[in-house]
């Protein structure tokens, strides 16, 4: 095995916690080897102002740092999974999916709701996903969405100086940062929002044909996030997805078997197209139930090629 490995990351605090602990598993297993970071800055880090359905999707995020595995300054590179786009270069591959934390989303506000229910008429909710806006506004279509964008400390803070009610964000990275919740309120939005594909989970990319990164990265991959990556990767893939369209994706195990939550949504709440609770076991579920709601979709919320 190689002694001095290179990991490519974002400089962002998140993306550098997600690298550092992406590291911290692996010098664990490999203890000689020396692992350095080096920082990539990506389009969607320069452009901070426009929605990222208008610079190009999630790929903003990863573009950079996948030329740099295939110039080869880089061995690998550590994502967040929702960041990545569903088809990849020919010659690179996701070589490990390490455990998944919480997939869900919250709302973070300094008043205590119990549900969205409870938030005033009217109320002020910052998001930048249409994901995350379509099903809000499918549950209280009287909800102000104020676009927000950068890193979670920015985002709490708009929080007063938006004048919102609340921020959506991702638990997985509130965990993950270890963010000082203590002047706020967080209220899970498990049975509101359908989460993003692959939210929850990092993703781990190198070089399709280096063989001695992809037998380092098997050591750290989690065969059951795996599983269920794979099924809604397949359903974003075959509805053509990015953040430009409001999709949520979420295979988990309950009882002892899978199960997929797919489901589509227009920006505006109207219409909100979902299939829950599909048994998923076997292949292709995930292409099954994006044909289920491609065949629902009689709104033009997936529009074709």
């Amino acid at each position: 095995m190689t002694n001095k490995v290179i990991v490519g990351s974002r400089k962002s605090k998140l993306a550098m916690a997600q690298t550092k602990l992406v590291i911290a598993a692996l010098q664990k297993l490999f203890p000689t080897t020396d692992f350095e970071i080096k920082n990539v800055i990506t389009e969607g880090d320069r452009n901070q102002q426009a929605s990222l359905s208008k610079i190009g999707g999630k790929g903003v995020f990863v573009k950079e740092i996948e030329e740099e595995l295939q110039n080869g300054t880089i061995d690998f590179a550590v994502h967040s999974l929702k960041d990545v786009m569903p088809v990849l270069p020919a010659d690179l591959i996701l070589g490990a999916f390490p455990k998944r934390v919480s997939p869900f989303d919250c709302l973070v506000s300094r008043q205590a709701f119990s549900s969205i229910a409870d938030l005033p008429q009217g109320a002020r909710v910052g998001t930048n996903s249409l994901r995350r806006q379509g099903q809000l506004l499918n549950a209280r279509p009287d909800l102000k969405i104020v676009p927000i964008r950068g890193n979670i400390d920015t985002r709490l803070k708009k929080i007063d100086t938006e004048h919102l009610d609340g921020v959506i964000l991702a638990e997985a990275g509130l965990k993950r940062l270890q963010v000082d919740l203590s002047a706020y309120h967080v209220l899970q939005l498990k049975n509101v929002i359908v989460p993003a594909v692959g939210q929850g989970c990092l993703a781990i990319e190198c070089r399709k044909d280096d063989a001695p990164i992809r037998q380092m990265l098997d050591q750290i991959n989690d065969p059951q996030s795996a599983k269920c990556i794979q099924i809604e990767r397949e359903f974003m893939r075959e509805l053509g997805g990015s953040c430009n369209f409001p999709i949520g994706g979420h295979a988990y195990a309950q009882f002892g078997q899978l199960f997929f939550d797919g489901l589509i949504a227009s920006p505006n709440g109207e219409h909100v197209l979902k299939e829950e609770k599909i048994p998923a076991d076997n292949p292709g579920v995930g292409k099954q139930v994006a044909d289920q709601l491609l065949a629902r979709d009689k709104y033009g919320i997936i529009e074709g090629d």
